[in-house]
Parts: C-alpha cells; sequence; structure tokens
C-alpha cells in the first residue's frame, strides 16, 4: 500500500554523520575470535586514554561475546553513571545525546529513560520512524514484529552469535526503530545497518518478479513503495537523515549505518561485518537475490546468523516466487550454509537460521 500523508511539520535538524570513514576501533572485524577478556582489557586501555568512543566500541565486543560480561558491564555501568551525571551539567544541546548514551550503557537508568521521553515530547516533532504504513491494524502489528525481533536479538545476544543487525528495506524507518529499542533495552551493543534506495521498489527486471502474482495479477505497488516528493518535502531533509536522526534518539549515531542506494549496487562493496540478524523487507525475489549474492560474497553470514523474511508469504505462499525461490536457489547455489526453519510470525513472516557446513 502507499504511504498516507501525515501531518505537516516544521523541518528539523540533523548532524550528518560518516560512520564508514571512521577508523578502527570504531569499527572491529567481526571476523576477530579473541575472547571477551581480550576486549575488556582493550576497552580499558582506552577509557584509561580518554577515549570513550573505543572504549565502548571493544566493550561492545567483549558483551557480544559474552553477554553482561562481569568486569564489561561494570565498566559500562561506571561510564554510563558518568555521562549522567555529565548531562546534568551539560547545556540543552548536548545534554540529549549523553542521556541516549547513558541509557543505552545502562537500560536500568529510568531517570535517563524519563527524561530523554520527556524531551522527545518538548521536542513535539513528527517523527517517521513511529509510523507503520504498511498493516492496518498498526498496534497488532508493533506487538506481532516486537516480539519477533526480540526473539531474534535474543538468541543472537544470549548465545554468543557477534555481528551487526542488517535490514534490508526501511521505507520509514518503522522496524529499524523496533530493532533499536529492543537492543537498547536488551543491551544488545551492536551495530545496526540500513540498506535502501530510500526512492522506492527497483525496476522489474526478473522475469520472475514479473510473472508474479503480486506484480503481473494485482499490481500492488504502483507506485514501488515511493514516498511522494511532498509529503517528504515536510522534513527540509532527505528522509534517510531524518531516520537516522530519529534512530539515535534511541542508540548512539554511531552504531547507526544507512546505505543508501539499490542493493545491486551497494553490495558491490559490502559491509566489512557479520551479520547477526539479516531483516529482508525487501518483497521482490530479485532484490532478495541480491541480498543474498552480496552477503555471500562479502563474507557477512556465519553460523547461528538469524534470517528474517517480512515477505515470506507473498504470492500466496507459492515457492515459486518471491523470498521462499530466493531462499531455495540460494540454498542450493553453493556449499557454505544451509538453513533450518525456526518460527513464523505474523499472517507474512519467517525466521530462519543459518549453518555453517
Amino acid at each position: 500500500m502507499p504511504p498516507s500523508p501525515q501531518p505537516t511539520v516544521s523541518p528539523g535538524s540533523v548532524t550528518p554523520h560518516s560512520p564508514r570513514d571512521l577508523p578502527a576501533p570504531y569499527a572491529i572485524g567481526m571476523e576477530e575470535s579473541f575472547s571477551a577478556d581480550h576486549f575488556f582489557k582493550l576497552g580499558e586501555d582506552a577509557r584509561q586514554a580518554g577515549d570513550d568512543a573505543a572504549a565502548f566500541a571493544y566493550f561492545a565486543r567483549a558483551n557480544s561475546l559474552i553477554y553482561r560480561h562481569g568486569p564489561t558491564a561494570q565498566a559500562l555501568l561506571a561510564m554510563s553513571n558518568g555521562c549522567y551525571q555529565a548531562s546534568m551539567l551539560a547545556s540543552e544541546h548536548d545534554q540529549f545525546p549523553l542521556l541516549v548514551r547513558c541509557l543505552e550503557m545502562n537500560p536500568g537508568n529510568d531517570d535517563a529513560r524519563t527524561a530523554i521521553a520527556k524531551a522527545i515530547a518538548n521536542a513535539q516533532s513528527n517523527d517517521l520512524t513511529k509510523t507503520c504504513f504498511i498493516f492496518y491494524d498498526a498496534e497488532r502489528a508493533r506487538a506481532i514484529h516486537q516480539e519477533a525481533y526480540r526473539r531474534a536479538l535474543e538468541f543472537v545476544t544470549l548465545g554468543g552469535v557477534a555481528g551487526d543487525v542488517m535490514e534490508f528495506g526501511v521505507l520509514g524507518g518503522w522496524s529499524a526503530r523496533i530493532f533499536c529499542e529492543t537492543m537498547r533495552d536488551i543491551f544488545n551493543l551492536n551495530n545496526i545497518r540500513l540498506f535502501d534506495s530510500f526512492e522506492g521498489l527497483p525496476e522489474y527486471d526478473s522475469e520472475i518478479d514479473r510473472s508474479s502474482y503480486e506484480i503481473a495479477g494485482r499490481n500492488v505497488w504502483p507506485d514501488k513503495m515511493r514516498f511522494p516528493d511532498e509529503f517528504l518535502r515536510q522534513f527540509g531533509q532527505p528522509h534517510h537523515l531524518h531516520i537516522r536522526e530519529k534512530l539515535s534518539e534511541i542508540v548512539r549515531a554511531e552504531r547507526i549505518f544507512v546505505h543508501k542506494g539499490f542493493y545491486s549496487e551497494t553490495l558491490k562493496n559490502p559491509p566489512r561485518a557479520k551479520a547477526s540478524i539479516v531483516h529482508l523487507d525487501c518483497d521482490l525475489y530479485q532484490s532478495t537475490v541480491d541480498v543474498f549474492e552480496g552477503l555471500h560474497h562479502g563474507k557477512c553470514f556465519q553460523d547461528g546468523t538469524v534470517l528474517l523474511f517480512d515477505d515470506w508469504n507473498c504470492n500466496r505462499g507459492n515457492p515459486g516466487f518471491g523470498q521462499r525461490r530466493a531462499l531455495q536457489e540460494f540454498l542450493a547455489s553453493q556449499g557454505d550454509f544451509t538453513a533450518t526453519p525456526w518460527y513464523t510470525y505474523g499472517f507474512n513472516g519467517a525466521a530462519y537460521i543459518l549453518h555453517a557446513l
């Protein structure tokens, strides 16, 4: 369904970030197999040197290997308390990101949580990431997807599947927001990567897509899921920047990577990171194929990567089309991974776990 217009709001401000340009150790290679103790030691060295950004990156890596690793959790709690104390003395402009970092490193700080909610309410700005454009019952949809994402995040967080959450198909950022909120609340400190053209679906180059029920039969995406220019103009900035800005109210901006462009282009240079969860909300067979090929070529998949297919039951659930066909072909085309089904969610979603051979 096409996005419905929302009330006009005043343009917000945004500070662009370029996390791709950040030097090591801000983006630690997920191929590294050191212990949690190793990364804790590196984090402590960075913290003692006054480099809190590097310390957080190392501590996040330690926490992803051993959930709530004792000394790491204590170090993060101390850093969180420092951020909270600093926020009490900071200007209004500097206070908010300090509160975000405080809560991120200690989800149990209710004072920080309350202060963040109050600041957002006082800002009275429209937030695209809070709008569910697809489902007829937004409250039910959120409950279903929040539980599905939480199950996947608990699996990788508690099971030591260290890696980024990668989402393919962002639209307004509704599902990305649920991921970020859940990651914060369960103390998953890894990065999230958002892949989208932010210009709608690509051309239907595949005959499999062109002959599918959704396109040849119903033509359910006549506007190719593109937001109208007049709708986006109200934000005063490209909507991918708006999404990143709003998500940085939940987790620090340095954890949010936006890959703008069609997958066939952006995945020519895959991220140098392992994927813990891959959320495929890209509707088309060809787009799903592009994701599999790009991430496999880039060695982003690993034993335990969770695949969340948002469009598993499109095309009447027929395995000859869409994401069902794309997964079958991927598993048959290579000898590195197999997969087992895990659970379904809502009317259209399914979760799988990849296994290295």
